[in-house]
């Protein structure tokens, strides 16, 4: 695969200087000065409207196939153990599906599940994320959606033949190898945004990006919860074509990797330092090169650091919300077609909060308390954290569904959490057009991984447990992320974002450090658009 010709959205661009024009080696696109603003609105809707697609259809299967899990081990447990509950169709009352021995082993399959979904990612992140910047963002994200749709499909194959064991649908997880799972393609479609999005409407845009999958969640749930009342098969055929639609237009989106907002170059000689050395491809080794790279940006700055593993925290935190339907249906003794409800009405409170409230008060920190932008999404991310942490314990000690449903709004209001952290991330490594955002997407795909496989076994065992000693411990997960939470609050309180001049900084390996020492001595007494630092 080769880089993608620019965009026709890009017509106003100026060429490129001849002596540039006469380097007939392949080389990326220099930086160039638009003489026409870039069309980000139109392309950060396309982004917006397809993730949206590819979301609904998440949101659509959840509640069925979570029905289809539970039927199909409460079969297996009254075969073995009571078949007169077994009625002439084949099937078990929902209601009898409720008894911890089921309930147990639903959460097993689940967890594991969870953590074979993030091996692929966490393995991947770092080369997509180097392809990415080197061949373009659109590919990768077609072929994780690509993964995404035959993951589903797999799963659908394994409860369909209802002699085979659940257990075979982990093995859904390998499809993942082929773009890295859901989180590479959320970093790739951040990264997506980036290169499009103004840097002093970057957070807002997160924001709303959030608030478009909210939509998705809002309705997706609803809809599941009335096709479930014919049949749980209506609903999971159609979410797998919805997801279809949605790797369709990922094919015809355009390219964005050369529509990022690059420093234009001061003369001949700064455009000639070039890091990535030309034709150098792709390799087991070049891979493993880019991952000490990505490694040495990770530790060149211990803020980067922490930012990045607070993305490991909220991560495992926002896992704990696939536990709500389970959750409820246990606590309440729901049927699971009701508490697929509560998603729908955390979609719905939580879209009032991304869009009004935070937008609100990142206004009022930049506006009013004249904030500089950073800091403003320094104190929104501290502030997240601490209410999310709130949220969670309401949730963990909800004997009653209305102080659930009391935690759930406070939840909501902790949702700026991850777009702040992203923007304060970003502006760590140099801004949008820094030549290390691909890198820092990957890292923190990386660390949203990391928290995917702490999750799954940790959060489902915490449950578990919490069956062991009793209804009023059934929230014992929930008051684990509390507490994870609550660290976290107290990490963001160390962070500090120091004012600086956004000169990019490209961390260098060893052999990419002797390219760029041996070029320095012509341009040490002139100021440079890019610090390069060999580590």
């Amino acid at each position: 695969m080769s880089s993608s010709p620019r965009s026709s959205l890009e017509e106003g661009a100026p060429l490129l200087s001849e002596q540039t024009s006469r380097d007939t080696s392949p080389a990326p696109p220099l930086p160039v000065q638009h003489t026409k603003k870039k069309p980000w609105v139109l392309l950060t809707a396309m982004v917006f409207v397809l993730i949206t697609i590819v979301d609904a259809g998440a949101f659509l299967a959840e509640p069925p196939k979570t029905r289809v899990f539970e039927a199909n081990l409460c079969l297996r447990y009254y075969e073995e153990n009571d078949p007169s509950k077994i009625d002439k169709n084949g099937s078990v009352p929902e209601a009898l599906c409720k008894i911890d021995e089921v309930q147990q082993k639903l959460a097993m399959i689940f967890g594991w599940q969870d953590t074979f979904d993030a091996i692929p990612g966490l393995i991947l992140a770092i080369p997509f994320g180097a392809l990415a910047d080197k061949w373009g963002r659109k590919w990768i994200f077609v072929a994780a959606l690509g993964g995404l749709q035959l993951n589903s499909a797999w799963i659908l194959l394994i409860c369909y033949f209802r002699s085979l064991p659940l257990q075979m649908t982990w093995f859904s997880s390998a499809f993942y190898l082929l773009g890295g799972g859901p989180v590479v393609a959320s970093a790739v479609g951040i990264t997506m945004i980036s290169d499009i999005a103004p840097p002093d409407k970057r957070t807002t845009i997160f924001l709303y990006l959030t608030a478009s999958v909210l939509i998705a969640e809002m309705c997706a749930p609803i809809m599941a919860s009335t096709l479930m009342q014919k049949g749980v098969w209506f609903p999971l055929l159609l979410a797998l074509a919805i997801q279809q639609v949605g790797v369709t237009i990922g094919v015809f989106f355009p390219e964005t990797l050369h529509l990022r907002d690059l420093p234009e170059p001061r003369d001949a000689e700064d455009v000639s330092i070039e890091l990535q050395t030309k034709g150098e491809g792709h390799g087991f080794k070049v891979q493993l090169k880019h991952f000490k790279s990505a490694l040495l940006l990770l530790t060149s700055d211990l803020t980067l650091t922490l930012v990045v593993c607070l993305f490991v925290v909220n991560r495992l935190g926002r896992q704990a919300t696939t536990l709500l339907i389970r959750y409820a249906s246990k606590r309440y003794n729901w049927e699971i077609s009701k508490a697929a409800y509560l998603l729908s009405f955390r979609a719905a409170t939580n879209l009032v909060a991304v869009a009004v409230f935070i937008p609100i008060v990142n206004i009022t920190l930049i506006k009013y308390l004249r904030l500089p932008v950073h800091w403003a999404d320094l104190w929104l991310m501290r502030g997240s954290l601490c209410i999310t942490a709130i949220g969670f314990l309401a949730i963990a000690v909800a004997s009653q569904p209305t102080i659930l449903i009391f935690g759930l709004l406070i939840f909501n209001l902790g949702t700026g959490s991850a777009a702040a952290m992203r923007s304060v991330s970003l502006h760590v490594v140099g801004g949008q057009s820094s030549p290390d955002v691909g890198k820092l997407m990957s890292l923190v795909a990386v660390s949203e991984n990391i928290g995917v496989m702490l999750a799954g076994p940790l959060l489902n065992e915490a449950l578990k447990k919490g069956m062991d000693l009793g209804s009023a411990w059934l929230g014992l997960p929930f008051f684990g992320v509390f507490v994870l939470y609550i660290l976290a609050t107290v990490v963001s309180c160390i962070i500090s974002v120091k004012d600086r001049d956004l000169a990019y900084v490209e961390v260098a390996t060893d052999e990419e450090a002797d390219v760029v020492n041996a070029r320095t001595s012509a341009l040490e007494e002139r100021p440079s658009t890019r610090h390069v630092g060999a580590h």
